[in-house]
């Protein structure tokens, strides 16, 4: 299942993006202030739980098997502008995006503290909460 929420998420991003940008799916790394500035945007996935709901199936219910996954979604370019430009532009496709069976929104988690147990500088992001079916 998390290969197939990976690939939906680039597939709903990459026609969003400028031509060139690379849609990474790495964990956030310190070497990254060092690193060449590559136009990206980055998807961390860094928690996954079980999201349990219900489903009408004929004229009973029965429990439907999701899952939850939390993806910090930020972008590394040259000038923070740009950056700025492609985390609009992500933050845009995932909003208005559809990408059944893939239910999207944005969490309440707090980046900056995800960014603190990293031990990283914070930067600018946001949380996208992605529930998938198990099945």
């Amino acid at each position: 299942m998390i290969a197939q929420v990976d690939e939906a998420l680039c597939r709903l991003l990459r026609p969003c993006l400028p031509a060139g940008t690379q849609i990474r799916l790495d964990p956030p790394k310190p070497t990254w202030q060092t690193e060449s500035q590559v136009r990206s945007v980055e998807l961390f996935l860094f928690a996954l739980r079980d999201a349990v709901g219900e489903e009408e199936e004929g004229e009973g219910k029965r429990a439907a098997r999701r899952c939850a996954l939390s993806y910090l979604v930020t972008a590394r370019a040259r000038e923070v502008r740009e950056e700025h430009d492609l985390l609009d532009a992500a933050l845009r496709a995932v909003l208005d995006g559809e990408s059944p069976p893939l239910r999207m929104r944005l969490a309440s988690t707090d980046p900056a503290q995800l960014w603190t147990s990293l031990g990283m500088p914070a930067r600018a992001g946001f949380v996208l909460l992605v529930t998938a079916d198990a099945d």
